[in-house]
This record gives C-alpha cells, structure tokens and sequence, in this order.
C-alpha cells in the first residue's frame, strides 16, 4: 500500500564495543557521526566535507572525584581451606547488603550508552501499546476474512462488503508488519568485538555459570548482623538473611545482541548481566546502570556455614555444632531437647566496584562457586587494561 504508519520513527544507531591491547573502546552511533570512549577519552569524529577522511575532534569530559582503579584484582584463595564464622569478615556487622541507587551506578565512560538505551525504552514505551492494539486488530480482522471465505453465503450476499474487508485484513497485517519492525529497531543493537584469546575466556565463564546452574542452593545475601554468642548460645559469629535465587544464561531485553551472557538474579535490588564488557544491572526497563567489569572487584571465599534450613544434597559437610552451645562448642545442657545442627562447607562471591555495586551470593557447591570466581577472574586479567 505504500505507507509507513509512524513516520516520526528513527530507529536507534549501533553500539560497538572494541578490545585491543590499547584499552576498550566504544563507538556509538552511525553514518557520518559516530561517539568514542575509550582510553583515551571522548571524541566525535565527523567528516571533512567534499572528501571521505574525518578528524577526531576530542570532547573534554568531566572527571570523576574518586580515582577510579583500572582494573580490580579478584581474590580467590584456596577453596580446601573454609573461613570459621559464618560470613566472611569483609561484611560490616549488621550492614544490609545491597548496590547504590541506578542515577548513580554507572561508570562514566558508560553514560553514552546508558542514554541511548534509555532513549530505546522511551521508544519503546510509545511503540509497544500500539503494537499490541495492532496485533489485536489484524487478528480480529484475519479470522472474520477466514470465516467469510470459508463460507458461501455473505461473500456472495455483500460482494463489496466482502471486498473491503479484505482490504481492512491486508492493511491491519501490514500495520502490525511495520510496528513489529520498529519495535525491533528500538533495541540497541550491539556488537562486541572480542578477539580469540578473550572470546575463548569469556566462553569458559559462560561454561562455569552453566555448570552453577547445578548448584542445589544459590542465596542472595541480603543482610548480616554480628551474633552475640553468649546471649544466644551460638558458636556463629554473624547471622545473615538470605533468599534463594536463580543463575542462568540469558540476555535483556534492553539489548540487541545474539550473545547470552551470565545472568544473576537478585532478591534486593536490579539483576546483574555479565556481559564482555560491562556489568548491566537491571531493576527494570526504566532504571538500569552500566559498570565497566574492569571497575568490578569479584572477592570470593570459602565459609562453613551453620545450617539450619535443608541440607543441600551437593554440600560438603565439615562438622556439626549444637542449636545451644557454649563458647568451647560444647551443649549447653540446661536447655531442654537441645540438638545438634550440621555445618556445611559454601562458597560466598562479593561483586563490589567504587560506583557502588555491592552484591553478595552464597552457593551450597563449593567448587561450582571457585570455579566461577576462577573463570571470572581469568577473564577480567585478559582484558586490556586503560592507558592513558
């Protein structure tokens, strides 16, 4: 029919995300503009009119108060050796465990692609309503075509009316055809240019968060408060709230891009997108943040942990202590139909970075979880790191 339905749509320009040995590089946009970040800072490099060079021209961004580190090293210690409290003693006594709000979580050199995503959920926004409109239509008008050509008694009846039907069928199709593909345009498309030695270690990450997919316990840690063990009778030295949460390998929907990246839900906050090069946390298609994973700190640790809840079958048991104890560890005998409880070997992996991520996990598989802090800790040492 020839028309467009919304011709006020403009679908959304590409983000390319590039390594090399000099740093990772970001380019967003297409045609004769395009936006840089890298380690160099941020450019745009327009045209020189009438040839086909452009120039770089530099763009002075603001630095940030707090000197960012250029890569964080993860701490990965033995896994043969379990912690003796309950939690690790990184986490402040009492402290709830959760990230910085997403207006500030974004790492600087991120917030070019943080705007154009936000752009992409305006967009969608508008279009997605409409879409759903259309799709009802061209349904409800496809099946009354149908029962009319399936039936010999109003086609010949009403002729025109028969006809114009047809016409409503066809044009309700093609307006739903159109908005489909200008919701598909409204995702940032995204490409990730990994040389080998990176696209194999990322790949090993994928395969370790598979394999912690088998776990039988996964926790999000959302809080850890100091025991007092006299007053409880306890041999823990921290108390903590968790909830059960998923692994997995995914993609969101804010991004267009056939790669499935780690995926860890939260229970108190966004969940975490591991892709190549940044963290995205995710609360929803309005609140998001980017963190580059050079910024994020992975510390993982293996804690004995009292359990009081269901054992999980692939947990290693290291001991047992009493629901009442004395500080030696002994039962402490005037407490009636006192009973001993299991103490299981975990792993505990903390993601932190100086923006403000702060997420903390507790898997019942202990090597399932070293092998994961391993797997991503190899990645990140691959990475470029930024030169200045």
């Amino acid at each position: 029919m020839g028309w467009r339905f919304r011709k006020s749509f403009s679908p959304l320009p590409g983000v390319r995300l590039n390594f090399s040995p000099r740093g990772i590089s970001t380019s967003v946009g297409a045609g004769p503009f395009r936006f840089y970040v890298g380690s160099q800072g941020a450019a745009v490099t327009p045209p020189i009119p009438g040839t086909s060079i452009s120039h770089r021209q530099p763009i002075h961004l603001p630095h940030p108060t707090t000197p960012q580190m250029p890569h964080a090293t993860p701490h990965i210690p033995q896994p043969d050796v379990p912690q003796p409290t309950m939690m690790p003693p990184s986490t402040p006594a009492g402290a709830e465990i959760h990230s910085a709000s997403t207006a500030t979580l974004t790492t600087e050199g991120l917030e070019p692609v943080k705007e154009l995503l936000t752009k992409a959920q305006e967009e969608r926004g508008r279009l997605l309503p409409e879409l759903r409109a259309a799709q009802e239509e061209a349904a409800r008008l496809k099946s009354k075509y149908q029962r009319w050509s399936n039936g010999w008694l109003f086609g010949c009846m009403f002729k025109g009316r028969f006809v114009q039907l047809g016409e409503s069928a066809t044009e309700a199709a093609e307006k739903q055809a159109e908005l489909e593909e200008q919701e598909r345009l409204s995702r940032l498309a995204t490409e990730f240019d990994l040389p080998g030695n990176l696209k194999d270690r990322f790949g090993r990450l994928c395969d370790a968060v598979a394999a912690l997919t088998g776990a039988q316990g996964i926790w999000d840690t959302i809080s850890s408060v100091a025991t007092d063990r006299y007053r409880e009778r306890t041999t823990a030295s921290q108390s903590i709230q968790r909830q059960p949460v998923g692994v997995s390998l995914g993609t969101c929907d804010l991004i267009q891009s056939s790669l499935k990246v780690p995926r860890l839900m939260n229970a108190n906050g966004g969940e975490l997108f591991l892709y190549p090069a940044f963290v995205l946390y995710f609360v929803s298609q309005q609140a998001f943040a980017l963190v580059d994973i050079r910024d994020v700190n992975l510390i993982y640790n293996p804690v004995s942990f009292i359990e009081e809840e269901s054992v999980p079958s692939d947990a290693e048991l290291i001991g047992h202590t009493w629901k009442k104890a004395n500080k030696d560890g002994s039962p402490d005998r005037r407490f009636a139909n006192n009973y001993q409880i299991p103490i299981l070997k975990y792993g505990d992996v903390r993601l932190s970075s100086q923006s403000g991520l702060n997420e903390a996990y507790m898997i019942s598989n202990e090597h399932l979880a070293h092998a994961f802090g391993e797997a991503f800790a190899t990645f990140q040492r691959a990475l470029p790191t930024a030169t200045a």
